[in-house]
């Protein structure tokens, strides 16, 4: 997370959103001495969140904080959620389940090739990759606030694109580009394994939210270069 009282925003960071690549962009580039954020291990830049917060939300929730969490432990209130822009990254779940799938394997089984078998030896219920907390984690908790959402999403995808309409926004200047943490997991997309109708399903029933809502702004996006190219 990423809380600035200075401009009047949050960044949640989702796991698999480039979370890491843009905390580390806005810490670098946002002048607010007083901002609150965790921690960004990729780059051993330490939080400015408290440390009693910390443990108990280790080893690995506290690196994605959802607002409720936030509200939980009093880093926010019910009217920083109404009026400071509240902002978290959704990407596609399928392509998202597939990018924990070949970051994991780098550990749990280097030297064998990737496959659809292997995954679901991971996964059987279809979403989870041995239970680990981040894969179950739905992308749209981490915006709701008593059941709806509560702030904005940035395409994955476009994502260079939503932070320097959001920085001029602010009028803040880029000194320092995006950069790409963990970007090396997925060299060969053309001969990537496919998942079949059976895990599509799984992982459609229980990320039901993220899968509903990035079809809805990949529409919205479709629509609007719709409307510029006319």
């Amino acid at each position: 997370m990423y809380l600035s009282h200075k401009y009047k925003f949050l960044v949640l960071r989702t796991p698999k959103t480039g979370s890491s690549s843009l905390s580390e962009f806005l810490v670098k580039n946002i002048d607010d001495p007083d901002a609150i954020y965790t921690e960004i291990d990729d780059t051993n830049i330490p939080g400015t969140l408290d440390p009693d917060i910390v443990n108990r939300n280790r080893p690995f929730k506290y690196f994605h904080f959802s607002l409720e969490d936030l509200l939980r432990e009093g880093v926010i209130t019910p009217d920083i959620i109404k009026n400071y822009r509240c902002i978290s990254v959704l990407r596609d779940p399928i392509d998202r389940q597939k990018s924990f799938y070949y970051f994991m394997k780098k550990w749990w089984s280097p030297n064998r090739p990737a496959s659809l078998e292997e995954y679901k030896s991971f996964s059987p219920d279809g979403y989870s990759l041995r239970k680990e907390h981040n894969t179950m984690l739905k992308q749209t908790d981490l915006l709701k606030y008593n059941g709806e959402i509560c702030g904005e999403f940035w395409l994955y995808e476009n994502l260079n694109e939503h932070v320097e309409a959001f920085m001029k926004d602010l009028g803040v200047e880029i000194k320092y580009p995006m950069p790409r943490h963990k970007a090396g997991f997925r060299k060969n997309r053309d001969n990537e394994i496919e998942f079949d109708h059976e895990v599509i399903t799984k992982l459609q029933n229980h990320f039901t939210d993220d899968f509903r809502i990035y079809s809805k702004l990949k529409f919205l996006e479709w629509r609007k270069n719709e409307n510029q190219a006319n």
